[in-house]
């Protein structure tokens, strides 16, 4: 009974420095600091192992992200500077994460993962050089297998093969076909940041995660959006039709695609277990330093005029580049903001200035999702959808037999980006993830369209039908958000 007293009086003392420390960086967070506060008083010693795992802000101290001096020297050649009406959007770009302007590049656009992963078998056949991927779900079902295979094929046909795979995401891909596709070639590696000594026995890193889902295909084909690999995304689900953006892209674009990849790819197999049994160290060199760059950075033979950025986020960057953006965005227009994204936790920021923008008389309209992939995430999603009714905001619910993954967002018919970021904490802080910000009217217009199609196959939420919702619902809304930036 003494060590029983002895152990939980120590438990209590360490969640009482715990929680001391958790307001003193939270301040600008409360609810944040609100929700550890509660688990530490109702599981007081599993509160201590959750906050270890999901609690911790490990990311400024132990993860680096950046794209390599030479890399972004690389790119920079032959690039015009950009000189269009949304200049100071660009250079806070170019400040905050290294990239330059890709001025020519063509855009197709897919808005659903058949049409998607149809384009992509058919270029990954078409690859004489190499075959880079990244993705944060991979599965071994019908559609991963498609492409699996195709990759072996390829990979025995001489093209260099080398994939990255989230450790989460991929948790439940076939260990045997794996082997398989290792044994033919492919360097496949997956993603876990290891982030202290005890690591090495219990991986820490659950908390941040690889989102990033990005092809290039001899540097001249590139693949950004937010489908991963699984059939769900081809409709074949218990939620249906899966309506999310993909793009292919061709140009000076791709050649950031490729400098985001490769640094990506050289960080995970500097701390990768299965890459030190492989001794990746030792091999590395040869094709990073040595190995000719002009295969990977081709010269760029499209002529049309598109110009484009890469905006990427990660645990290891200083400030929320994603952030930043959607920021810039949303106070940049002038006439008409909309927004895409299956989740919807903003930060304090992105919040006042939907508020601000829509009370300056800015057309505010965004979709999301009536069917949930994720319940605590979609019920925590209403009471900011909520706040923000109240000041007109328009929010549409997109088909109850279907789910809605798609991300973007559309200014003014004259900006827009797309890719893996949803409008969510956990994208801006946590995750890492890669967005395009397109400035073109044409894509933007085509992007705008999409929308429109969205919000045509959605139905409109109004306040009072929210405010007729049951207090039970409510009071399961306002829990879920209480926790909402916890993770």
């Amino acid at each position: 009974m003494n060590l029983y007293n002895a152990i939980t009086a120590l438990s209590l003392f360490i969640n009482f420095l715990i929680s001391l420390t958790i307001i003193f960086k939270n301040r600008e967070k409360p609810e944040k600091s609100i929700g550890w506060l509660l688990i530490f008083m109702l599981i007081p010693f599993l509160g201590l192992i959750l906050y270890f795992f999901l609690g911790r802000n490990w990311k400024s101290r132990n993860l680096k992200e950046r794209l390599s001096p030479e890399m972004i020297d690389f790119v920079k050649t032959s690039l015009e500077e950009y000189a269009g009406p949304y200049k100071d959007m660009a250079k806070m770009v170019t400040i905050g994460n290294g990239s330059p302007m890709f001025s020519y590049n063509n855009i197709t656009l897919y808005k659903d993962g058949v049409e998607k992963f149809e384009a992509l078998i058919h270029d990954l056949e078409s690859a004489t050089h190499h075959i880079h991927m990244e993705y944060y779900i991979v599965k071994s079902d019908d559609i991963g297998r498609q492409i699996f295979d195709t990759l072996i094929r390829k990979s025995k046909e001489g093209i260099k093969v080398r994939f990255i795979m989230d450790k989460v995401g991929g948790r439940r891909f076939d260990k045997e076909y794996l082997k398989e596709i290792r044994a033919a070639g492919i360097e496949l590696v997956t993603y876990s940041a290891h982030f202290a000594s005890i690591s090495k026995y219990i991986d820490t890193s659950i908390n941040y995660r690889n989102h990033r889902k990005i092809i290039i295909i001899d540097g001249k084909i590139g693949y950004l959006g937010g489908n991963n690999i699984g059939d769900e995304y081809t409709g074949k689900s218990k939620f249906g039709y899966w309506r999310d953006t993909h793009a292919r892209i061709e140009g000076e674009f791709v050649l950031g695609l490729q400098a985001l990849f490769f640094d990506d790819f050289f960080s995970v197999l500097s701390f990768n277990e299965e890459a030190k049994k492989w001794e990746y160290d030792k091999q590395r060199q040869k094709y990073k330093r040595e190995e000719d760059l002009s295969l990977y950075f081709p010269k760029n033979t499209i002529e049309n005029y598109l110009p484009m950025q890469l905006v990427y986020n990660g645990p290891g960057t200083p400030y929320s580049t994603v952030e930043q953006l959607f920021l810039k965005m949303i106070t940049s227009a002038k006439e008409k903001i909309y927004i895409s994204s299956p989740y919807f936790i903003p930060s304090d920021s992105l919040m006042q200035a939907l508020k601000v923008a829509v009370l300056s008389g800015i057309d505010v309209k965004i979709v999301f999702p009536e069917q949930y992939d994720h319940p605590p995430v979609g019920h925590a999603s209403m009471t900011y959808i909520k706040e923000l009714l109240d000041v007109g905001v328009e929010f549409y619910l997109y088909d109850k037999e279907s789910f809605y993954h798609n991300k973007a967002i559309v200014v003014d018919t004259q900006i827009s980006t797309f890719g893996t970021a949803n409008f969510d904490v956990r994208s801006l802080y946590y995750n890492y993830e890669v967005n395009a910000v397109v400035y073109d009217e044409l894509t933007s217009a085509k992007m705008e369209g999409l929308f429109y199609d969205d919000a045509a196959a959605s139905r409109m939420l109004t306040l009072d039908e929210y405010n007729r919702g049951s207090i039970y619902t409510h009071l399961k809304e306002s829990f879920f958000r209480i926790f909402s930036l916890l993770f």
